[in-house]
């Protein structure tokens, strides 16, 4: 036992260095020094009989080898450590390495004071927020947790609800009073919009009105990929757009903006909490989703 042992240990080992890229930071993850993180992965590829990364002063690089095994070994030790929850019980502390990720800026103004809070609640876990615009692989970036927003793209990821983000039309009062307060739909039309980057391939305005949708064509002057810079051109004037509601509270309250078309909403954002798999999702992220939908419940 004593042989297979070591083996799961250096395996451990050399799976938070493909994840973290670095065996220092690997060292400080798991309060090994650097020289211990390099014996043990060394070990693992003399066991191997393969070289599984390819090392440099700074950063270390996976070998091909080293991807096909990196992507074998983690459910191994998702299955150990299963294993370990079932027989330790409900009570027992959490441990481990939890990766979350989510889109830049629901991370900035939500999600980290939850993180943070959970990760003073649970001392033994190591908790690392990744704040990334973009669509990644969970797998590939060993994410345990994701949050996404409306329609999900893959059939094959694992998803709890979170809740709904309502969406408004709004604009700055000094661009109403350059080119005027729409109020029918068709008046959008001589108006410029501010807008997501990835929400749309034209500049259709996707709304949803009394009588149902409706996709009004508004000019754009300006995209951007997160909603704090999406925020800012608004208040600035370069035109007229939809907003999250509880992230404009204090424009709304301080008059920098002004909600235009009360009776015309973006549909509202479906938000979700979603999985690489869903044969076993360890405790750690089972109460973290369980803490993140309750908190999310008193904002959105």
């Amino acid at each position: 036992m004593g042989a297979l042992m070591d083996v799961l240990a250096a395996m451990g080992v050399f799976v938070r260095v493909a994840e973290l890229g670095s065996l220092s930071a690997a060292g400080r993850d798991l309060n090994l020094s650097q020289p211990a993180v390099s014996q043990k992965v060394s070990a693992l590829e003399r066991h191997l009989g393969v070289r599984l990364i390819n090392r440099t002063t700074r950063q270390v690089a996976l070998t091909e080898a080293g991807r096909t095994y990196y992507a074998r070994a983690r459910p191994v030790l998702a299955a150990v450590d299963e294993a370990a929850e079932l027989v330790a019980g409900a009570d027992a502390p959490l441990r481990g390495h939890l990766r979350i990720q989510a889109p830049t800026g629901f991370g900035q103004m939500y999600l980290a004071d939850i993180a943070i809070a959970f990760q003073l609640a649970h001392p033994g876990l190591t908790t690392e927020l990744m704040l990334d615009d973009r669509y990644v692989d969970l797998t590939e970036q060993a994410v345990d947790l994701a949050v996404r927003f409306g329609t999900l793209r893959s059939s094959g990821l694992v998803a709890r609800r979170l809740g709904t983000l309502r969406r408004i039309l709004v604009a700055a009062p000094a661009y109403l009073a350059r080119h005027g307060t729409p109020g029918t739909p068709e008046e959008l039309s001589a108006h410029r919009q501010v807008r997501f980057s990835w929400a749309a391939t034209d500049d259709s305005m996707p709304l949803t009105g009394p009588a149902g949708p409706l996709h009004v064509a508004v000019q754009t002057s300006f995209l951007a990929n997160n909603t704090f810079v999406l925020t800012k051109a608004l208040v600035a004037g370069l035109g007229l757009g939809g907003a999250q509601l509880p992230q404009i509270r204090a424009e709304l309250a301080t008059g920098k903006l002004v909600q235009i078309m009360p009776a015309y909403q973006y549909a509202p954002l479906e938000v979700h909490a979603v999985f690489p798999t869903s044969h076993f999702l360890p405790a750690k992220v089972r109460a973290f989703t369980d803490h993140l939908k309750s908190a999310l419940s008193e904002i959105i």
